[in-house]
């Protein structure tokens, strides 16, 4: 037996407390490997490219996308690390949203990252969004909004 005084601590949690937890986890992992990647100069955008092209296993067989089909569903996926909406136009054709809170200010300032390096994170979609016919561009911009930007190119 332990010593430990509080019996089953982790069992009083909400769900909405452990949601946040878990999104704070996730964008702390993201994080810390950016992180890592960079203080032995391996290319964060290698490792971004490679978990697309991993991910987009996950996607099924290839096939055309909607831009605004695909933005929702990177918005669903953003949403999950803890990311915000606060704009977003869905068409066939072309399609793009703005979001804040990915990457999160204060666990980057914690990390001692600078969060323009954590955006290579969105080039895993890139890697997803190519063989389905779509271009998917990001911007940081200085306010801490990211722009995302799908736009059709043709059949993947």
């Amino acid at each position: 037996m332990s010593d430990f005084s509080i019996e089953h601590g982790h069992a009083e949690y909400s769900d909405a407390e452990l949601l946040e937890q878990a999104r704070d986890n996730a964008q702390a992992l993201i994080l810390a490997t950016v992180a890592f990647l960079q203080e032995r100069d391996i290319p964060p955008a290698e490792w971004a490219a490679a978990i697309g092209e991993t991910f987009a296993r996950g996607w099924g067989d290839p096939r055309p996308w909607d831009a605004g089909e695909f933005l929702d569903a990177m918005l669903t996926n953003l949403r999950a690390l803890g990311a915000e909406v606060k704009q977003a136009e869905f068409g066939v054709d072309h399609a793009e949203a703005t979001t804040t809170g990915f990457p999160d200010p204060e666990l980057c300032a914690l990390f001692v990252i600078d969060p323009s390096h954590v955006t290579v994170f969105h080039a895993a979609a890139a890697a997803i969004a190519a063989p389905r016919g779509l271009r998917w561009t990001w911007q940081l911009e200085p306010n801490g909004v990211t722009r995302f930007v799908v736009e059709r190119v043709g059949e993947g």
